[in-house]
């Protein structure tokens, strides 16, 4: 249990550490959930009430936290670490015996949980989470069009839906029927269809026949040329994907452009735990430096800059992969490199571990 858990020290450090990584979770959360909601208060409208923008700014919190998660594990290594050390503790701790690699084990510990439950969380259940606020957002704005939707084709006909709630719902529908000559014979409109048992219902019809030249209005009916799981995966966008769904996304698709943009995704996913763990193990070298190195205050502020740096170069990088000048794989790699290299620097010539 003391390898695992460490013993009455370490513990003491892993729970600083995590208390803190929950604060900083916490105050991201307050001001992420701040900046959305007065983001969203432009677009009001008859439709989109204030209880909307309400719900948006408060389901957008998951994703963005864990979007964060990397920095948020970064500020708060340095401010556990950095109080644990201005009290005293640490000092205490090596008095005791402790080296500093135990020291970082213990700051590890914490984080890595958060990091596991992080990763479940988001191959489970943040795709649909983040997939439903954001369609139902686009919905209540009216800001569905031809353009914003989403296109696939069938056997005998091409066919478009506005917006997918979840994987099973999708608003909008408009399927036009191809005859031989792939000529469009029939029109048909849905305000939704849902998929029940594998199979998908439409509601609340229209049905436009040119070869009968007629219009008939239909409460249901079965829609045997639906998007079956491939199909979904191919046209929603890749950030509603899981890292197995991105996976089996690749495999099917054949369009350069698209794939670029699901490569891009899931590196993105793939390496965010590493990259999380590398800003741990940087913060804890702001840290374990000399006594009388810089205050707690102004080590937050470094751990502050450093993220919005590698959150801007990220960024760059990421457009870069978009547009295809750079491989999405080393858009991923080269932050990473780059932090990687200034951790090699920090504890090579800062600290020595025992």
């Amino acid at each position: 249990m003391i390898t695992i858990f460490g013993d009455i020290i370490e513990r003491n450090i892993s729970k600083r550490v995590f208390l803190s990584i929950c604060i900083v979770s916490i105050a991201i959360s307050l001001l992420d959930f701040l900046f959305t909601l007065i983001a969203e208060i432009s677009d009001l409208s008859l439709t989109y009430t204030l209880f909307d923008a309400l719900t948006y700014s408060l389901n957008s919190i998951p994703g963005s936290i864990y979007a964060y998660l990397s920095y948020i594990c970064l500020l708060g290594v340095l401010i556990g670490l950095g109080s644990l050390k201005e009290e005293g503790e640490i000092i205490a701790a090596k008095v005791l015996g402790k080296s500093n690699f135990k020291m970082v084990l213990a700051s590890l510990r914490p984080a890595t949980l958060i990091i596991i439950i992080g990763l479940i969380f988001q191959e489970l259940y943040l795709p649909s989470i983040s997939q439903s606020n954001e369609e139902i957002r686009l919905i209540k704005q009216n800001r569905i069009s031809a353009e914003e939707g989403y296109w696939f084709a069938s056997e005998s006909s091409i066919n478009f839906f506005g917006s997918s709630p979840n994987k099973n719902t999708v608003t909008d529908v408009e399927i036009y029927e191809l005859g031989g000559k792939n000529d469009i014979t029939k029109v048909i409109k849905s305000k939704r269809a849902s998929r029940l048992d594998g199979e998908w219902i439409l509601y609340d019809i229209r049905v436009h026949d040119y070869k009968n030249n007629s219009i008939d209005y239909l409460e249901d009916m079965n829609w045997n040329e639906g998007p079956n799981e491939s199909q979904m995966r191919r046209v929603l966008s890749p950030k509603y994907l899981s890292i197995s769904e991105l996976d089996r996304a690749l495999t099917d698709e054949g369009s350069e452009f698209r794939k670029n943009k699901l490569l891009l995704e899931y590196w993105r996913k793939i390496f965010h735990p590493v990259t999380t763990i590398l800003l741990i193990l940087l913060a804890v070298s702001f840290v374990f430096g000399s006594v009388r190195d810089d205050s707690l205050g102004r080590r937050i502020l470094v751990g502050v800059l450093f993220a919005f740096s590698l959150n801007t170069l990220q960024s760059l990088f990421e457009s870069m992969a978009a547009v295809s000048l750079l491989n999405p794989l080393y858009s991923v790699l080269i932050p990473i490199w780059i932090v990687l290299f200034i951790i090699v620097l920090f504890w090579k010539f800062k600290l020595h571990l025992s």
